[in-house]
């Protein structure tokens, strides 16, 4: 009878441990205050030990996550989220592997990991489909709310723009207010981000009658992208008056968002600037960057670069704001390639998920491109070119590959801007495309920075170096002035052709590589292919 009562008891205790979890769980994240529910989200954590309850455990842990991350800690946010998606991952629990997919994408947006954060939101979104029916309204909704994000993030805003839709549409069932105020706003965010200023406005008009209907308070995240919006339609006083709180407040250590204060900052600097306050403007700069250092916000730091050079060209001290702006592309560049290969990365590996089936043959197209470019980029090299050299080997047919290299890129981007070096790029890329498509089966990829690759099936070595010299040619010939002025633009090329001793594809492109090296050491702006290096130059 004892034991009864016991297990009765311990019953009772976990239903009540449960509906308090979900109570918490079901409340859109940013109502919960941090400071006040940290040690309630603690005691919840401990009772679920004492019942032997892991997956509660680990549920309510990712709460704790959350509530941490937002107050700054984000090394101990980090390591729960890791060791809790390893747990959910091992034991396939599927409602813990939906909380801790959704809650690491948030995660990996809130510090500039955006190719991170569309695949844990895809993961998010196929795992609820898993409890189906058992998933609520609302745990669909943030899962399809966190995706929408990551698509925006990413800059894919079709993607976001249709996710955002079908979170709206699952907004209607959703008791509680404050998470569509949460979707409008992230909807205005999203559009502000595409550059479309004119349906941000609308969504901010939005989002005011929702609040004003709705008796809401609207929080410093949404006061924060209500800013943004005004500063772009040119209402620098009114952006200034609606950051200056939260700014305050951030100075007190307490965020709602881990990137809140210093987002803030950047927007606040912005808005200074273009009501030609430049002095407060550099002090909310100065602050911005200490605090993207203390929390690692590599993202944040790159925009607060961006806006440095812009507040010191509005100064007039244009020297300096060179320097600035080229530590900015430095900077940005290198985030920008992280977060491309990242990308490419995850949408070849989402190729066989559900929500890539939604996107189809255009997201595996997409992930075999450069993005810069167009062109085919080195996966799509990796996977193409053995097919074609066995095809060639079986069928004692020509292949030959030509390795392209800009000479002296560097001088264009040091002396003229990288984002003119971007343009001389992009033509080349052009050119080189044009060649493709004048051979059946060829195809021409961007293998890294200015080195490119044209490989050309059924064509042999005298035919591709025909080809390559005419390149040369068009690259040399061509109009530059516009983009580098008296900067010439030239390239270097090495061709190499399928024969006996090629025992793979990667033997013929590390002769071609080598046969590029020799055009750079013969003085640029030349082909090179076997005979030519062999001492027969050909005619």
């Amino acid at each position: 009878m004892v034991s009864q009562v016991q297990t009765l008891r311990a019953g009772a205790a976990e239903r009540d441990l449960e509906a308090e979890l979900e109570a918490i769980e079901e409340r859109p994240r940013l109502s919960l205050d941090p400071s006040q529910v940290l040690d309630q989200v603690r005691g919840l954590v401990v009772q679920a030990q004492l019942l032997g309850r892991d997956d509660l455990c680990h549920r309510t842990r990712l709460v704790e996550a959350d509530l941490l991350g937002r107050m700054g800690d984000v090394p101990a946010a980090a390591r729960i989220l890791h060791d809790v998606h390893t747990w959910a991952v091992t034991h396939q629990d599927p409602r813990v592997l939906v909380l801790s997919s959704l809650r690491l994408s948030l995660f990996f947006g809130q510090v500039g990991d955006y190719a991170a954060a569309l695949e844990h939101a895809v993961l998010a979104m196929e795992s609820v489909d898993v409890l189906v029916p058992a998933a609520s309204i609302m745990l669909r909704f943030r899962c399809m709310m966190a995706l929408a994000n990551a698509y925006g993030d990413m800059g894919d805003f079709a993607a976001a723009r249709e996710r955002y839709a079908d979170a709206e549409r699952l907004s209607a069932e959703v008791p509680e207010p404050l998470a569509h105020l949460r979707l409008l706003n992230n909807v205005a965010f999203t559009e502000l981000q595409s550059g479309d200023v004119a349906a941000s406005a609308q969504t901010v008009t939005r989002i005011l009658a929702h609040a004003t209907r709705h008796d809401l308070v609207i929080d410093e995240a949404i006061r924060e992208t209500i800013a943004r919006i005004r500063l772009s339609t040119g209402r620098a006083a009114e952006a200034i008056e609606i950051l200056l709180p939260i700014v305050r407040k951030a100075d007190s250590e307490r965020y709602d968002e881990v990137d809140s204060g210093a987002a803030c900052l950047v927007t606040l600097a912005a808005a200074y600037r273009a009501a030609g306050d430049l002095e407060r403007a550099e002090t909310a700069l100065r602050r911005c960057r200490q605090l993207c250092a203390d929390r690692g916000l590599v993202s944040v730091d790159v925009e607060a670069q961006r806006e440095q050079a812009e507040v010191l060209a509005a100064g007039g001290r244009f020297e300096e704001a060179l320097a600035a702006y080229k530590d900015f592309y430095a900077a940005s560049m290198q985030l920008n390639t992280v977060q491309r290969d990242a990308r490419a990365r995850v949408l070849q590996a989402m190729y066989e998920t559900g929500e890539a089936r939604r996107l189809g043959e255009q997201a595996r197209e997409l992930s075999l491109r450069d993005p810069l470019t167009g062109l085919y980029n080195r996966r799509f090299v990796d996977a193409e070119l053995p097919l074609l050299f066995c095809r060639a080997a079986e069928s004692g047919t020509s292949l030959s590959l030509a390795v392209v290299d800009l000479d002296h890129f560097k001088r264009i981007n040091d002396t003229c801007s990288h984002e003119a070096g971007d343009q001389v790029l992009q033509r080349v890329a052009e050119l080189l495309d044009a060649r493709a498509q004048t051979l059946a089966g060829s195809f021409a990829a961007r293998l890294g920075g200015e080195e490119f690759l044209l490989v050309m099936p059924g064509t042999g070595e005298d035919e591709a170096m025909t080809r390559m010299r005419a390149l040369c040619q068009s690259i040399r010939e061509h109009d530059w002035r516009p983009v580098t002025g008296a900067v010439p633009v030239t390239a270097s090329v090495g061709v190499s052709s399928f024969r006996d001793g090629h025992d793979t594809e990667t033997d013929l492109l590390r002769e071609a590589d080598a046969l590029l090296y020799r055009s750079k050491a013969d003085g640029r702006d030349r082909v090179t292919g076997p005979a030519v290096a062999a001492g027969y130059r050909s005619p």
